[in-house]
């Protein structure tokens, strides 16, 4: 056993109401019992506890052998105290228990002899040694004064401990596509329950007492929007829900969420579009523009109760080669009720670059306009300018799209035309889920 020199000062406790679950186990006393450094005093207990490594945030039985060490006196009630951060959930056989101390009374252990309490506990998520409080009384119901119990100081050193590992934060609920200003939610187009934030004990299973206080803000992201909503949020029985949060611009956004002493997670990735709609009919229409750009998208559905996504704008990325986007990204997809972009999503997307941008481009003939597309499926771009970006946390192919053929293979350039207001409008036929940037 390790020693440390310890005290323990009296500690008065008022009775709270609980069920009395169950009976200490004591046993036969045992001549001789008292330790050398209490013949002094007279009156000591001895304590040792198992488990001193705990696995943070796990919840534990603790079991207090608690050891009268008098000559003469009787050992009445003990009363243990949680060290900070651990809440305490059980305490079988004591006469009441709060999150943070069990009262054991009607001990009556004789000289020479112990008791087993038990106390059941969620360890700390912080790290850090911890330190158990034990106090005790003569008397069976831990009242009056002058009757206390010296804690051994051989035993002292028993009270302490280091959690093992450590407590993190898991996405179990994770943000997930909808429009800008609208309530983001764990199921697409605001379609779902809120987003939760859960707390793991280091054994990655649900802290249930946990009512660690969580944050979230944006994490790494492609977009000039701004998250509103509560984004404070105490955990209740380990879970922290977040049911306003929104963005106002569109966007590829990720979610960070982080809590003091525990691990946080990977950031959440997850979209903002300008508009959803409803795909009701054999063919579907949607627009977004910007102050340089417009892009508009017609599509088929392939199933029923599908959705439209559109976004202008909010993130960059660039093609391998020389040539610069100069447009704002127009962003679109075809999705089912659940979020799962359809693969099969066939495209026709006219791109729209406003005259006042292809004049400061120096670019004013409509064939000198080219397509920087971006899509998580590969394709074939003209040569010398794939590449990659990581747009958000979500790695896209990129590259310059080929003209059609006679036989189109999508992604396309179909055509380019300056119309009489001097915009040039560059058509593609596209598929997937895709980024398309003039």
């Amino acid at each position: 056993m390790r020693t440390l020199d310890f005290k323990i000062a009296r500690v008065s406790f008022g009775v709270l109401a609980a069920g009395v679950l169950g009976t200490a186990m004591l046993t036969a006393p045992s001549a001789g019992a008292t330790s050398s450094t209490c013949i002094a005093s007279g009156k000591c207990v001895a304590v040792a506890v198992s488990s001193s490594s705990p696995a943070a945030g796990a919840s534990v039985a603790f079991a207090f052998t608690v050891s009268n060490e008098a000559s003469t006196q009787m050992l009445g009630a003990v009363q243990i105290s949680a060290p900070a951060g651990f809440v305490i959930t059980g305490a079988p056989g004591s006469f009441s228990f709060t999150s943070s101390s069990a009262l054991f009374t009607q001990l009556s252990v004789a000289p020479g002899g112990s008791a087993t309490l038990t106390v059941s506990a969620a360890a700390a998520c912080s790290g850090g040694t911890y330190q158990w409080g034990v106090a005790a009384k003569q008397s069976n119901n831990f009242s009056g004064t002058g009757n206390d119990f010296q804690l051994d100081p051989a035993s002292a050193g028993n009270l302490s401990g280091t959690p093992a590992g450590s407590c993190s934060l898991a996405f179990t609920g994770p943000p997930a596509t909808t429009a800008a200003n609208s309530v983001i939610t764990s199921a697409f187009n605001s379609s779902g329950g809120p987003v939760t934030v859960a707390v793991l004990d280091a054994s990655g299973n649900l802290d249930t007492s946990s009512a660690a206080t969580v944050t979230v803000a944006l994490g790494p992201s492609q977009g000039s929007g701004s998250l509103s909503g509560t984004t404070r949020v105490n955990a209740s029985g380990g879970v922290a829900s977040f049911s306003d949060l929104s963005v106002d611009q569109a966007g590829a956004y990720t979610l960070a969420a982080t809590s003091p002493g525990i691990t946080s997670p990977p950031p959440a990735p997850f979209s903002i579009s300008n508009g959803i709609q409803s795909c009701s009919g054999s063919s579907c229409s949607a627009s977004a523009s910007s102050n340089t750009t417009e892009g508009t998208v017609t599509t088929s559905p392939t199933t029923s109760g599908e959705f439209l996504a559109t976004g202008i704008g909010g993130v960059t990325y660039s093609c391998a080669g020389t040539y610069k986007p100069v447009s704002d990204p127009f962003s679109f997809g075809l999705f089912t009720s659940g979020g799962v972009a359809d693969p099969n999503a066939q495209f026709t997307v006219a791109l729209e670059i406003f005259k006042a941008t292809v004049i400061a481009s120096g670019r004013t003939g409509a064939s000198q306009w080219e397509i920087c597309y971006a899509s998580i499926q590969p394709f074939t771009a003209q040569p010398g300018t794939s590449g990659t970006a990581v747009i958000a946390g979500v790695s896209y192919n990129t590259g310059l799209l080929p003209d059609c053929s006679n036989a189109p293979v999508r992604p396309c350039v179909q055509a380019r035309n300056k119309d009489n207001a001097g915009d040039v409008v560059v058509t593609v036929l596209a598929s997937g889920d895709p980024f398309t940037d003039g």
